[in-house]
This record gives C-alpha cells, sequence and structure tokens, in this order.
C-alpha cells in the first residue's frame, strides 16, 4: 500500500512538472532568422579551402589575427583589440571627477569607469551547398566585449549590423575572385 501510494506521489510531481513547461519555451524568437539571413551568404569557388584562404587575406587587412583554423570542419577564428575611446565620454567623466574633487570628496574615480578596449571576435564556418558542388554557405558571426580603464567589462554584445556584413562578404568575393584568377 505504501509504494502505490509512493508511486502515485512520484508520478503526480513528475506529471506537475511537464506540464509547466510552456510550449513555446524551445522555439527561438523571430528576430534570429532575420540575424542568420545577415550574417550568411552563398558563395561560388572551386573548393572550400580556396575560401578559408581568401578569408584569411581578408582578416589581416582588417587587421584581425587568425587564431584558430579547422579546415575539415571549414572554420576560423579570429580577433582584435581596438580602442573604445569616446572623447565626450573623458571630458564628461573629466569634470565629473572634477566637481566631486572640489566638493571635497576623496574617493573620486570616475575616469576609471571610461570604456578602455574593445575585443571583437569573428568566427567564420563554410559548409559546402547540399544544391551545387560549387556552392559553399559561408556564416560570419561577430561579437565584441568593451572593458572600462580598470579591466572590468562594461559592453558583451553580438554585432547585428547589416553593413559591417554586407562589407566584409563583399571584401571576401573580391579576394576569392583575385585568388581564384591567379589559379
Amino acid at each position: 500500500m505504501r509504494r502505490a501510494l509512493s508511486s502515485l506521489l512520484l508520478m503526480a510531481i513528475l506529471g506537475g512538472c511537464t506540464a509547466s513547461i510552456p510550449k513555446a519555451a524551445l522555439r527561438l524568437p523571430e528576430s534570429t532568422l532575420d540575424v542568420r539571413s545577415i550574417q550568411t551568404r552563398t558563395l561560388v569557388a572551386p573548393s572550400e579551402i580556396d575560401i578559408l584562404t581568401a578569408t584569411i587575406a581578408v582578416l589581416q587587412d582588417m587587421e584581425f589575427n587568425v587564431e584558430r583554423i579547422e579546415k575539415p570542419l571549414g572554420v576560423i577564428t579570429a580577433s582584435k583589440v581596438t580602442d573604445a575611446d569616446s572623447t565626450g565620454e573623458k571630458v564628461g567623466l573629466f569634470f565629473l571627477d572634477l566637481l566631486c574633487g572640489v566638493g571635497g570628496s576623496s574617493g573620486c574615480n570616475h575616469s576609471s569607469s571610461a570604456k578602455d578596449d574593445q575585443h571583437i571576435t569573428l568566427t567564420m564556418v563554410v559548409l559546402p551547398s547540399l544544391a551545387r558542388t560549387d556552392e559553399y554557405a559561408v556564416r560570419i558571426t561577430l561579437q565584441r566585449v568593451i572593458y572600462d580603464k580598470i579591466d572590468r567589462i562594461k559592453v558583451l554584445e553580438r554585432i547585428d549590423d547589416a553593413e559591417t556584413y554586407q562589407q566584409i562578404f563583399d571584401n571576401l568575393r573580391k579576394s576569392l575572385y583575385i585568388q581564384v584568377g591567379e589559379i
């Protein structure tokens, strides 16, 4: 009798858990498709290696450091560190420190919270097309992390600017055209 009650109680608890998961919990937001379409293009090339080689040239022109190349998987990871300083932000924080000091407070260090460096990471994946042998789906993702003067993270975000991606793909097409033309 005790086992039967324990089993019924366990089934009721587990049944209640499954009913509480909303059906939309496993669905991606509608914006995901829009972002993916910005990040993905179809390129025509003799091989996946040609696309990877052209990409390395473009990334070096854009001052990225290529960190990892996985030829069998068609993946390249690159990054760069750029200045994230804003003159307006620096001036504003300087005057805030100045006013704080004039007010007699000794703990004024607002300038240390100014943006300092931004670390941009680019990842590219090349997949062969299922439709044609000389077509490849290329997806590029960009992320950035902005640090302040004392190395605290100020901003952590995915870059979704369509113009940025279009410029990278235009440069990649040009590089691929030059490279394939030399073969």
